[in-house]
This record gives C-alpha cells, structure tokens and sequence, in this order.
C-alpha cells in the first residue's frame, strides 16, 4: 500500500511539473465566436503544434460589453494576456498604462509589414499599444432601379459632400421620397463629414473643441436644415448605427454610406433590392479622406508572458492568417502582402467582389477621422455632441448655439485632469 502511495505521489508530482512546462496565453476576442469557430480552433491547434510549450485558452466576449469586462478584470487583478480590441477603445487603457508597447519588443522594421495608416490608429504618443487586426471602411451602396426613376444617370452620383446635398435635394423633389440615409444625430456621423472637410473636431493636444468655428456650424447647419426640411428621415436623428442599413433594404432610401458588410445581409432580408443594388467609392469632403475602422490586437502590460503572448498575435495577423479571415468576412487585411492577393483585385461579376475591390483601392486613402476617439472620455464627448444635434434638429436650440454649448461642454471635459 505505502509503494502504491509512493508510486501515485511520484505520478502526480511529474504531472505536476510537465504541466508547469507549458505557458497558458489568455486570448479574448468580441463576438467571433460561434460565427467563426472553425478558423480560431484550427489556427490555435495549428499554433500549438508549432510551439509545443504554449497553451491558448480563447474566450470570446459581448462587444458591448467590452471595455467593462476588461476594466474589471484589470481591477480584479485577472485580465487576459491578449485583447481584442475596436482601435477606438484603445486610448482608454494605453491611459492607466495597461497595454505592452511592442516596440520594447521588436525592432522597427518588424512593424512594416501593415499598412501605415492602419498601424498609425494603433500609434499612441508613439508607442505601438496593439497590431492592427481586421479593417473595415465606408462605401457608396445604391439602387439602380430608383436612382433611374428619378431620372438621374448613374453617371450623376454624389462623390463629395457637397453634391451629395443638392442631390438629395433634387431627388426628393423629383420623387417626393428620400435619397439617403445617414445618422447625424445618435452615432453622428457628422464628425466624420467635418473632418473630412478638413476641419477638425479637437486640437492636437486633446485641450480644446474645433467645431464651433462658423465654418464647422455653416456645415453642421446644411445637415441640420436638411432634417428640418425633410430631405433626411425621421429615423435618422434617433436610430442606432447599427440601424443604418434597414431603410435601404426597405426600399425606403436610395442610397446610404456604410460598410461593405452588409451587402449580404441586404442579399439575405430583401433580395428584390439586392437585385438592384450596386456599390460606387466613397463620398468624402475637400480633402479627400475618409474613415478607416480598425480592430486591433494589444498585450496587457500584466502578463506574465509579453514576449509569448505578443509573438501570437503576430502570428494571427501575418499575411496568411489575415487573408483567410477576409475571405470569411467582409473585411480587409491590414497587412499589405495580403491585400495583394487576386482576392482583392479580380472582379468575379457580383456586386460583392466589386464592392471588396473598390474598397481595397479606397483604403488607402483612409484614416482615423473622428480624431476625439483618442481621448479616454470618448463617450461622453461623443453623446454630448450626438445631443447637440438632435436638439438643433428638433428646434429645441438654434444650430449655433446648440454647438456652441456643445463646444463648451467638452471643454470643460478636456479641461479636467486624466
């Protein structure tokens, strides 16, 4: 009995000790999983056997509840290794210090393989907190059908700001129904508008509001006017972005700006106006740029395992992996070799493969617009902004003065200590 004691002391002491061989990567993703359960298992397994000492454990999170999760878990002193993050939210944790600048671990030339304006939304006062992962950016989905009765040729699209407002002017007055959809109030998309213009919603320093200059209120005041005079649907002051396409499947709109993602689902819920649809690039102001949306991958500062955990996400976002993705997605690689692929570049004659290589071709011309993103108090400039609007909209304030209070407020934000 003693010798079978011994013997099954023995047995877990070396279990004991084999198992402190292996390094365990914590790796949390936003909502991927069930969706793309095949490509992660088989990337980590594939990962696992080329590195014989790492373990990675995968645990996919809400989205919308991912900055609190993570915030808790730092607090409780139990975050992951790796996070997956919106490029958006990055600033509020590179503000407590949480996130590994991989420059401390690679050399310079490791970081140019991504695409410099994809990798600079991951730059914060010039330390790399996170890879750029999958990218997505804006374009021009329209019906055929309805641009045509309206007695408009394809050719008299909209390609900048300014053309787009007389067009919805003329297309309302032709038809008496709406050309476009797009949120100026809740999730505005007017910051994008201006910025593309060229004027710029916050200074460099984060210390002062921009858009309460008369040319930022003679713009804002154009797409105040529009809703007022009932060019803009109602819906587009008080809807979620996430609403954004559903009156273009409806038939309701002619047009909207959105990612090229929800092609499909407009082919799944109304196939009629799928039939109809088609894709042009991307409306911008005077400077010609447009939004670049950018998930990224960041090490927490408190891993036990930097140098790990950061070599894993390189590999999740070399060439290869990145190109698999995309072809399961609507979305674009941020690393350069695989946007070279004929993936990106040959039309197939759907409108999603001409959709994917019109987009490839903007990217490059897309940027970080909604400049405010990189202070930690986003959200509460984003939501006093989004309030301003929907009160000049609804007659509650003059335009001016809506933006003048909304200036004033975010300077007292900027003004606080952080």
């Amino acid at each position: 009995m003693k010798r079978f004691i011994l013997i099954l002391f023995a047995l877990t002491l070396f279990s004991c000790t084999e198992q402190k061989k292996f390094i365990e990567i914590e790796f949390w993703t936003l909502q991927l999983s069930p969706t793309f359960d095949n490509y992660f298992n088989e990337l980590i397994n594939e990962y696992e056997k080329k590195n014989p000492h790492i373990k990675i454990k995968w645990v996919d999170i809400p989205y919308d509840v991912a900055i609190q999760k993570l915030l808790s878990a730092i607090i409780a002193g139990n975050p992951p290794d790796v996070i997956n993050l919106s490029s958006d939210f990055l600033y509020k944790f590179e503000d407590i210090n949480a996130l590994v600048d991989l420059r401390t671990l690679y050399p310079e030339d490791t970081f140019k393989i991504f695409l410099p304006n994809a990798l600079e939304n991951c730059t914060i006062n010039k330390k790399i907190v996170a890879l750029p992962w999958y990218l997505n950016t804006y374009v021009l989905i329209y019906n055929k059908k309805l641009i045509r009765d309206a007695n408009f040729d394809l050719t008299e699209l909209p390609k900048n700001f300014s053309e787009l407002v007389e067009f919805m002017k003329e297309y309302k007055k032709r038809t008496g129904k709406y050309a476009f959809f797009w949120n100026i109030g809740k999730d505005s998309y007017l910051p994008i508008m201006l910025e593309s213009e060229g004027i710029k919603m916050i200074n460099d320093d984060l210390t002062q509001a921009l858009f309460d200059s008369e040319e930022a209120i003679s713009l804002i005041d154009k797409w105040v006017e529009l809703y007022r005079d009932g060019f803009l649907p109602r819906e587009s002051i008080i809807a979620s972005g996430t609403k954004i396409i559903e009156p273009y499947q409806s038939g309701d709109v002619a047009m909207v700006f959105t990612g090229p993602v929800f092609i499909k689902r407009i082919k799944i819920n109304s196939p009629e106006i799928y039939k109809h649809t088609d894709v042009a690039s991307v409306i911008t102001g005077k400077t010609g740029k447009h939004e670049l949306a950018a998930m990224s991958l960041s090490v927490l500062a408190s891993s036990e395992h930097k140098k790990e955990a950061s070599d894993f996400i390189f590999y999740l976002t070399n060439a290869e992996n990145q190109l698999k993705f995309s072809k399961l997605t609507v979305t674009f690689p941020s690393v350069k070799e695989a946007l070279k692929d004929s993936f990106f570049t040959k039309f197939d004659g759907t409108i999603e493969s001409k959709a994917r290589i019109t987009c490839a071709k903007d990217l490059q011309n897309a940027t970080r617009l909604r400049t405010y993103l990189q202070h930690p108090k986003f959200d509460e400039l984003r939501d006093i902004f989004d309030e301003a609007i929907q009160n000049a909209c609804l007659g509650k304030k003059s335009t001016r003065e809506a933006i003048i209070n909304a200036a004033n407020e975010w300077n007292r934000i900027l003004a606080e200590k952080y």
